[in-house]
This record gives structure tokens, C-alpha cells and sequence, in this order.
């Protein structure tokens, strides 16, 4: 096999990889088009009482004023967004559901009062 055949050889094998990743479960945020100026990043997990990710549960973020979001986990459960900059991360309730589910629990790692750019809430869902 030549040195440009074992390239191209790699070269699509590293290609189709990526590729499995963004298909299997990989999450599709993407760093780089973050938009630095939209204030904290709300991000977690949404998962049953077994451990196991709740894909495709909604999540609230209600801000005491202003728009609410309303997002969708991914196959991992994993979720993340953003509120106004000008909304308090202390300000906003965060919330989770799912058809055949209830929230038992809202756990949220990131200290009320952190001045951190990164909220991270992780939401517990009790299978009915």
C-alpha cells in the first residue's frame, strides 16, 4: 500500500469515527459558536432514579422576570442553554419533565451566590 493510500485510508477512517461520535450519543454543542456575551451557560443532566439519562425530557429555565427557555435533553440527558446576561443565575428555577415521568428531585452543584459562568443543575426524574 502506498504512502497516499494509507493516508486516504486514515484520513476516512478518522472521518467516519467523528462521524459515529456526533450520531451515538456524542453531544452537538458546539464551544466555538458560543456566544460569550449571553451570559451564564445552564447546563446539566436529567436522569431516572436509577442513574440512567432521560433523553428527550423537557427542561425550564423560568428567570423571576423575563422570558423563560424551554429545551429538550439529548440521548445522554445532558442539557444547556442561556438566559438574558442581565437575569441573576440565583433568579432562575429550574425544572424537568417527561410523558410517564415525575421530577423528584432538582440538585444544583454550582453554589446559590458563585459568581461562576457555568450553573450546573442536575434534575432527577421517578418513573411512574
Amino acid at each position: 500500500m502506498t504512502v497516499l493510500m494509507r493516508m486516504i485510508a486514515l484520513t476516512a477512517g478518522t472521518a467516519l469515527a467523528l462521524g459515529a461520535q456526533a450520531f451515538a450519543g456524542g453531544d452537538d454543542y458546539d464551544a466555538a459558536n458560543d456566544t460569550e456575551g449571553a451570559g451564564p451557560a445552564y447546563f446539566g443532566f436529567v436522569r431516572d432514579q436509577r442513574g440512567a439519562p432521560v433523553s428527550d425530557a423537557q427542561v425550564f429555565l423560568r428567570p423571576k422576570s423575563g422570558d423563560p427557555v424551554t429545551l429538550k435533553t439529548n440521548v445522554l440527558g445532558l442539557y444547556r442553554s442561556h438566559i438574558n446576561k442581565d437575569v441573576l443565575p440565583d433568579d432562575v428555577t429550574i425544572s424537568c419533565e417527561k410523558t410517564g415521568y415525575k421530577q423528584d428531585r432538582v440538585f444544583r452543584r454550582t453554589p446559590p451566590g458563585a459568581k461562576d459562568m457555568f450553573i450546573e443543575t442536575d434534575c432527577m426524574l421517578r418513573r411512574l
